[in-house]
């Protein structure tokens, strides 16, 4: 199991907590997946719904509010998608997310990606919205591997075949130019050595990111 690198301003709060959080988003993505296949008879499904509302209760004692910071506020070289555990792209606490496992290479981010069978948008391939949308993150990733933040100006994607589900795929981004705040990026989507798809942005780098740890 994974952990995560995090920030918190509850000083009581520490990593064993932090690897049971990461269990239970393991969780939620797994019934994620298992609401796609519902089906059954009037009291199976009655039984079903009971104990969802009844886990959904349960977790009251521990959703009252969030000990992880939403933005760690530095960018951690050694697993870049600490940043922002809780994006709805990439974050690695957010159970819609895809998962992914990211890593830098000089100036460039390589993220091994998986979309599940609810980011599908068709039979047994990933909605474009969805592969947009972690476009959008790898991309201001690579960003910040420049020591920059800041807003997406304008994002495209191109779409040169299908991306399947449950597929273990690979995104690379860079960026390609500056010219003074705006940074030109660039990327692509591979399954094994056939390219999926490609991407093209302007990201504004608006604030300097410092540096959690080094690669």
């Amino acid at each position: 199991m994974p952990a995560i690198v995090f920030s918190s301003s509850d000083p009581e709060f520490g990593q064993p907590q932090a690897d049971q959080c990461v269990r239970i988003v393991a969780g939620l993505r797994k019934l994620n997946a298992k609401a796609l296949r519902l089906g059954g008879s009037f009291e199976a499904l009655k039984a079903a719904a009971d104990r969802v509302e009844a886990l959904l209760e349960s977790l009251d004692d521990v959703t009252a509010a969030s000990a992880i910071d939403s933005y760690r506020g530095a960018f951690d070289h050694r697993d870049p998608n600490n940043v922002l555990p809780f994006n709805p792209a990439t974050g690695p606490l957010n159970p819609i997310a895809p998962k992914l496992e990211m890593e830098i290479d000089g100036p460039r981010l390589v993220a091994h990606c998986e979309f599940s069978s609810y980011h599908a948008g068709g039979p047994e391939t990933a909605h474009g919205g969805m592969i947009a949308a972690v476009y959008d993150q790898v991309l201001a990733y690579a960003t910040m591997i420049a020591g920059k933040t800041g807003p997406t100006l304008w994002l495209k994607v191109t779409y040169l075949k299908p991306t399947p589900v449950n597929e273990r795929l690979r995104f690379e981004t860079t960026v390609t130019s500056v010219d003074g705040r705006k940074y030109a990026v660039a990327g692509s989507c591979y399954r094994g050595d056939v390219k999926l798809s490609e991407a093209e942005g302007l990201m504004l780098g608006a604030y300097d990111i410092p540096v959690a740890r080094e690669s």
